[in-house]
């Protein structure tokens, strides 16, 4: 667009024109040829509506959104809504409904929220998130690779004591909705009891206070020592999936949790809030079981076939999950077969785009 620094996708409603405009441009000087627009995000959307009436016949338009404005409304809080803008992209939804074609959905709770809190009635399509199996997949990391002496680095501690270490991952981006404070919480509750297990948890330093807060929050905690704080590891996350025991994600914002689902085709058993789709949708499975902590009778978890899940910002309840998966090893081996039988081949791209294509009446 026409400015040079970071703008959050929140802000994204003034810079709509100039990437209309800049859109154009770039597409008319390839000479490309467009026979129809897929649009994500509320603001890929606006632009796809917006860059389609520049065509003296309409294109088709889907939208595949992954989070809504309604849903996001719901589960964080009030005091939360003005910075994020949260009535300004409703009503940019909302408008932009009557503008689409169809919308698939990502996940039965979006297909819900359309439904009911914006009225829609077009067709019922499902595109999740998938996973690209060539590069995310159940593998053996050697001795020798690198995610070793990374997570070393990280961490402070040997190489050897890494690979001793039983570890717990959370990778997404920094944002007060991923509650990473309730994963360092109940993680450093259970340290006591499991002292060679390592938190692994992305905090990017970017985010000043919210980093700040969160390195803080470690610290105070006494789990500094181990803990290893990453960044953006796009390149070592496969590996990282890979020498995982536990992959923990107390998100209250996701539209479907493809962190989750990765960590799942991986073979590794996802321990989550109630409010992570997939999770709750599919790792969850046919058979559940509420389990309740000793000295808790009124707090209970919910263990599936691949997954454990927790009410959200319930801390003592990540820390029995952490407990039970920490401690129970044929429990632990049992969900991570379940957890990728749920995941894979069901949720891979080549199966999802064929069905999503013919659904949408689209001919390749």
């Amino acid at each position: 667009d026409d400015r040079n620094e970071f703008v959050r996708k929140e802000d994204m409603h003034e810079q709509i024109p100039a990437l209309v405009r800049s859109l154009d441009a770039s597409l008319t000087a390839e000479g490309a040829k467009i026979d129809l627009i897929i649009s994500h995000y509320w603001d890929g959307a606006k632009i796809g509506a917006l860059y389609n009436e520049t065509f003296p016949e309409r294109l088709k338009h889907i939208w595949v959104p992954h989070s809504l404005a309604a849903l996001k409304k719901r589960n964080i809080k009030k005091d939360k809504w003005a910075n994020l803008r949260i009535d300004e992209r409703l009503t940019a939804e909302g408008e932009l409904i009557q503008r689409l074609d169809c919308i698939a959905a990502t996940s039965s709770t979006i297909r819900k929220s359309l439904v009911d809190d914006y009225g829609y009635t077009g067709p019922d399509i499902f595109l999740p998130p998938c996973v690209d199996i060539e590069r995310i997949h159940p593998r053996t990391v050697p001795d020798g690779d690198h995610i070793w002496d990374f997570l070393s680095q990280r961490s402070g501690l040997s190489r050897e004591e890494v690979q001793g270490s039983k570890i717990i991952t959370e990778v997404s981006r920094t944002d007060t909705t991923k509650r990473k404070d309730v994963l360092i919480k109940a993680f450093a509750a259970v340290l006591p009891r499991f002292p060679n297990s390592l938190l692994v948890v992305s905090i990017d330093e970017k985010e000043g206070a919210l980093f700040r807060d969160l390195t803080d929050l470690i610290t105070a905690c006494g789990a500094g020592s181990r803990t290893a704080v990453i960044g953006s590891i796009w390149d070592l996350l496969p590996a990282l999936y890979a020498v995982t025991d536990v992959y923990c994600t107390p998100s209250v914002m996701e539209g479907f949790g493809m962190s989750a689902q990765e960590a799942a085709a991986s073979k590794v058993p996802v321990l989550a809030s109630s409010l992570v789709p997939f999770v709750a949708e599919y790792l969850s499975g046919e058979t559940t079981q509420e389990i309740y902590r000793e000295g808790h009778p009124g707090n209970s978890i919910t263990v599936g076939d691949g997954a454990i899940i927790v009410d959200a910002d319930d801390v003592d309840g990540f820390a029995f999950g952490l407990e039970i998966l920490l401690s129970n090893e044929q429990l632990r081996l049992k969900m991570v077969e379940n957890a990728y039988h749920s995941t894979i081949p069901y949720f891979t791209w080549q199966d999802r785009v064929r069905d999503f294509l013919a659904v949408a009446g689209i001919e390749i």
